[in-house]
């Protein structure tokens, strides 16, 4: 049995050390978290980067190498139908399928208050994260956590359960596949124009969209004429200034607040003002001056 694994140097060396005998590696793209140990572990193990998947090349070079399964662990491409064919194919997908299919889970996971993320183990398939599932797995989700951290940590816990259910599979186990079934929701990749912050919105669901954008590129806003990208803040009640209207500034606590569109606020913590780093309090300071109160 041998394995032909697409993706990040993570995932390979997450099979290696569960035992998976790999019979070549596709890079999905230049570097990544454990490459130099990769290189390390596997010799003159064939590895293909910048390979074009759609060419009949490919194809024949992939097939040479005669792989039992394929296994793909965060490959940015899809796989085309002539290469799945050589072999039966899972992947992992850092979402709890049928919820948040496609490139953005982690973002989407956020800006809709989701309790919790999660990792998918799937049969892989031509339609994007639409295969039968083997095995799901549940992950809490931090207080204040952000779209990128939740990311980060969700890719080594992912390279691991992926390690796992393969392992499993080579060993002779059978798992059954279930279909996704109904519910299925899209988490697409929002362009950096399209994170403006809507203050109508309840405060909530604003420091959502504010989480899912950091740290990069950054919900953003506009304040004394410059944009102000914010990457961090917290829900706080409105007190004297609940009759303000959604999106007005004020000053509480030191620092800048945002009125939003129930009976709570935001207030701004790491910010950046035109191409200025920033903070919720160096921004309450600046808004003080600019109106000599």
């Amino acid at each position: 049995m041998s394995v032909l694994y697409f993706g990040d140097p993570e995932g390979a060396l997450a099979l290696l050390d569960a035992g998976v005998s790999l019979c070549g590696v596709v890079h999905g793209r230049p570097g990544g978290r454990g490459r130099l140990a990769l290189l390390r572990r596997v010799g003159d193990l064939p590895r293909f980067v910048g390979l074009d998947l759609k060419s009949p090349a490919a194809v024949s070079r992939l097939a040479a190498l005669q792989p039992t399964r394929l296994v793909s662990g965060f490959y940015p491409h899809l796989i085309p139908a002539p290469i799945l064919a050589l072999a039966p194919g899972v992947n992992v997908h850092p979402s709890l399928l049928p919820r948040w299919r496609g490139p953005d889970p982690c973002g989407w996971t956020l800006r809709a208050g989701d309790a919790e993320a999660g990792m998918t183990v799937h049969v892989l398939t031509e339609a994007l994260d639409e295969g039968p599932i083997l095995a799901t797995r549940r992950v809490p989700i931090l207080p204040h956590e952000s779209c990128g951290h939740l990311a980060e940590r969700l890719e080594p816990l992912s390279a691991l359960f992926l390690a796992e259910i393969v392992a499993r599979l080579e060993a002779g186990e059978v798992i059954t596949p279930r279909p996704q079934g109904e519910g299925a929701t899209w988490a697409a990749q929002l362009s950096p124009d399209a994170l403006e912050i809507d203050w109508a919105k309840p405060a909530e669901a604003v420091y959502g969209w504010i989480r899912a954008a950091a740290p990069d590129p950054g919900a953003f806003t506009g304040l004394e004429g410059e944009l102000l990208v914010v990457y961090s803040g917290r829900v706080v009640e409105s007190g004297a200034f609940a009759a303000l209207p959604p999106g007005a500034p004020f000053i509480q606590g030191g620092a800048l607040t945002i009125r939003c569109g129930d009976a709570a606020s935001l207030r701004i913590g790491r910010a950046r003002l035109g191409r200025k780093a920033t903070s919720g309090r160096a921004l309450a300071r600046l808004l003080t001056h600019a109106t000599g109160a």
